[in-house]
C-alpha cells in the first residue's frame, strides 16, 4: 500500500479530500493553468507536484508581500 506521502495523482474527489478545495475552484485552477492533470482514460488526475509548487509560490508571494509592508528599519537591525 502507498501511503498518502508517496502519492503523486488524485482524483478530483480525492484532492478535493486532500486539499480543502471546492470541486469548481480545483476546475478553476486547472483551466488557468494553476494545477496540472493528466487523463488515464476518463479519469482526470491532478498532478500533486503541481499543486506543491503553486503552493511554495503562494508561500514565497506572501513573504514577498509580508517584506514590502514591512521593511527591514535599519536601526533597528543595528542593535539585533
Amino acid at each position: 500500500m502507498i501511503s498518502d506521502s508517496h502519492v503523486i495523482t488524485a482524483t478530483i474527489s480525492r484532492f478535493r479530500e486532500i486539499s480543502g478545495i471546492s470541486r469548481s475552484r480545483i476546475y478553476e485552477m486547472l483551466d488557468a493553468g494553476e494545477l496540472e492533470s493528466v487523463h488515464v482514460g476518463a479519469r482526470r488526475l491532478i498532478l500533486i507536484d503541481s499543486y506543491q509548487r503553486l503552493l511554495a509560490k503562494l508561500k514565497a508571494a506572501e513573504a514577498e508581500a509580508g517584506n514590502r509592508q514591512h521593511p527591514a528599519d535599519p536601526a533597528h537591525a543595528a542593535k539585533g
